[in-house]
């Protein structure tokens, strides 16, 4: 019987695989010197319909996983964060399946590898996630003991933690911004924001599902006013200047943002490690607003272009959509998802009050390589690297 007491078909949330909890809501964890992280975003397969619009980009994910193992191993990864859609929907197959393919990273109820370290998890609630599940049941199956407590056998999908790192105290702020599906619940984060927000600490991380920015083709900036939402009342309820980046996924790709300059915010689409990847715009009109690729990440991107062109025999008409020239002169130029999917995974390194993200992205030879570096110095702002 397919019909199991949470009121999902296919979901058996006592088959479900579990993940182990990185931090619950308002720990600290502390740390003498630099402590890193990943940042990972759409792991799961295909869904209906899919197949026509996305490249189909096999065994990405599983290079990406035993490059995130490495880093487990050389100490270079403390917790993985995931932007959600880890699955494509809330079934016990598909819990299963995500379980099986993050075993040799993530520490849980699944058997490690012999001799292998393994971390712990901080989930983010996706849109594909909550699939036939809107209470989350399945999510907080797989992840026991994630979000705040608000009461009623109700699972959260928000919650905040802090790293102090020497001195220097971050704290890291899990939201939901799936405004349309939270209902009720979304005044219930509203009203904590705030309180969680209290205290002191000398800079903001933010991870939430929908991005407020993007250039990817299919995906939506600001859907249903969630992400703005919850920044303005992010903004309302802390200093100025303590709001350092916002992570999301939900693009099916990876992209960064710079808009208010180097002392503004950084914004990452950590949005594709494996899910089918997205067409990614390099500049155009989101909006009321003109956008563009952050324009170090957008000249990395374009040189590794340059690397997939004779490999994968990718064909003129692409390269010239991808760089905005010939008979694609006059429109925003793309990096088409079937040429070269931007696929790969970001560590966070925290350094007292300073910040590094480094974007590792997968090659034409599906071996993963470090394309692009950013500095926040707490001096001087953000300082684009390699």
């Amino acid at each position: 019987m397919l019909f199991l007491l949470t009121g999902c078909i296919g979901l058996n949330v006592n088959a479900v695989p579990t993940q182990d909890i990185y931090a619950d809501d308002r720990d600290t964890r502390e740390y003498k010197g630099k402590v890193q992280f990943a940042v990972v975003g759409g792991v799961r397969g295909a869904i209906p319909g899919e197949q026509a619009r996305y490249a189909a980009t096999p065994d990405t994910e599983a290079a990406i996983v035993a490059d995130i193992s490495d880093a487990v191993q050389a100490k270079q990864v403390e917790f993985v964060v995931f932007t959600g859609d880890v699955v494509g929907g809330s079934t016990t197959a598909e819990w299963k399946g995500f379980s099986e393919d993050w075993r040799p990273v993530i520490s849980g109820s699944e058997v490690p590898d012999a001799g292998k370290l393994r971390v712990r998890v901080t989930p983010v609630a996706g849109m594909s996630d909550r699939a036939g599940d809107d209470r989350l049941k399945g999510f907080g199956a797989a992840f026991p003991g994630v979000g705040a407590d608000i009461g009623y056998n109700r699972v959260a999908t928000w919650y905040a933690f802090d790293i102090a790192v020497g001195k220097a105290k971050w704290r890291m702020m899990v939201l939901d911004s799936a405004k349309a599906s939270l209902g009720s619940r979304w005044d219930e984060e509203m009203a904590w924001i705030p309180k969680a927000l209290a205290g002191d600490y000398d800079g903001l991380l933010v991870f939430m599902h929908d991005p407020m920015w993007t250039l990817a083709q299919d995906a939506v900036s600001d859907r249903d006013e969630g992400p703005s939402e919850l920044l303005a009342a992010v903004d309302d309820a802390t200093k100025i200047g303590a709001l350092k980046a916002v992570f999301s996924g939900a693009s099916h790709t990876n992209e960064v943002f710079l808009p208010s300059g180097r002392f503004g915010e950084l914004y990452v689409g950590a949005g594709s490690a494996g899910s089918p990847a997205d067409t990614l715009k390099r500049w155009g009109r989101v909006g009321e607003e003109d956008l563009k690729l952050e324009p170090i990440y957008d000249l990395a991107l374009m040189k590794e272009f340059g690397y997939w062109v004779e490999p994968k025999k990718i064909p003129e008409a692409l390269q010239e959509k991808a760089r905005g020239d010939g008979e694609w002169k006059g429109f925003d130029a793309e990096i088409d998802a079937a040429a070269m999917p931007v696929q790969g995974w970001w560590n966070v390194a925290l350094e007292g009050d300073d910040m590094t993200l480094s974007f590792r992205m997968v090659g034409a030879d599906l071996k993963l390589k470090t394309l692009y570096s950013v500095n926040y110095d707490s001096k001087d702002g953000w300082k684009i690297g390699r």
